[in-house]
């Protein structure tokens, strides 16, 4: 005796909803990996504006070497300046025209960035600050008083 034949016609429900679950899983994965290299990026991209930021303000410096010792900025403060481009101005006027104008560069480069700039008369030597936010979920190395948690920091020092 033969037996009946059993006709298969394809996935049944649960089966078709456990491969979508996975195929989600797969996805979910996928996003994740895309969000932590956009982030990867971004931080990237901050490092770089925050170099290119330290070159300008050096630059600056440079072109009036008389003013360095006025190029001073708090790292919570905003310069104010008069434009010495349609006025003669002093030395310390000159640099805090300056550091208005590259704190606004900074302000459209890098928008929630601080940046502190001391400059010491005895020794010639310029130190600049920088904090801005940190995109990345992960905590950074560098958390310390001057660098606060939740923030990238960029620090150097050169001599004029």
């Amino acid at each position: 005796m033969t037996q009946p034949m059993r006709r298969c016609n394809g996935f049944s429900m649960l089966e078709a909803m456990a491969a979508l679950m996975v195929l989600n899983m797969l996805c979910l994965g996928l996003m994740a990996w895309q969000l932590q290299a956009m982030q990867a990026q971004r931080d990237t991209l901050s490092m770089q504006q925050a170099v290119a930021m330290a070159q300008d303000l050096w630059q600056r410096m440079q072109v009036h070497p008389g003013a360095a010792p006025f190029y001073q900025l708090g790292l919570d403060s905003v310069p104010h300046a008069t434009d010495c481009r349609r006025q003669p101005c002093s030395a310390a006027q000159w640099a805090q025209s300056d550091m208005a104008d590259w704190w606004l560069e900074l302000r459209q480069r890098l928008p929630q960035a601080r940046a502190s700039v001391t400059t010491t008369q005895s020794t010639s030597d310029v130190q600049l600050l920088l904090v801005w936010p940190n995109s990345s979920t992960t905590p950074h190395p560098e958390a310390s008083d001057a660098c606060p948690l939740a923030h990238r920091c960029w620090q150097t020092t050169w001599r004029l």
